[in-house]
């Protein structure tokens, strides 16, 4: 028999992570880098907000996709979202690399992907930083 009082047992409450706030800022540093390295030339600048917004738009897509359902009932609801948005995630960015690779010829690659790998780095510096705010609080 279940016992109720001071000492029943909780659910616990998994919140989401602010996704807006993380991706709005990742996009902001993002523009802020772009703009600076306009100092190197336009293309430069537009290989580097390029490169970081491939990085960017499919990390977006998949938290929104992994995070859209919670609980223990919606265990198979959130299993599956998991294995759509991470092969959504796959199919954006190689999507979005051959669109700009065959619409952009004055690319600097070199500036693409080190964007690219920079935002991708920010995103696990993110996930790090709420990761360890969750620990704290238990």
């Amino acid at each position: 028999m279940a016992q109720h009082g001071a000492n029943s047992p909780t659910a616990a409450v998994i919140s989401r992570p602010p996704l807006l706030k993380i991706y709005g800022t990742q996009t902001a540093l993002l523009v802020l880098a772009s703009a600076a390295l306009l100092l190197f030339g336009e293309v430069t600048a537009l290989s580097a907000l390029t490169g970081g917004l491939i990085s960017v738009v499919p990390n977006a897509w998949f938290a929104r996709m992994a995070f859209r359902h919670r609980g223990a009932r919606a265990a198979g609801a959130v299993s599956q979202s998991f294995k759509r948005g991470e092969a959504g995630k796959f199919v954006l960015t190689i999507s979005l690399f051959a669109m700009v690779f065959s619409t952009m010829p004055q690319l600097q690659a070199g500036v693409l992907f080190g964007a690219f790998i920079s935002m991708m780095l920010v995103n696990l510096a993110f996930a790090w930083q709420i990761g360890n705010r969750r620990i704290a609080k238990t």
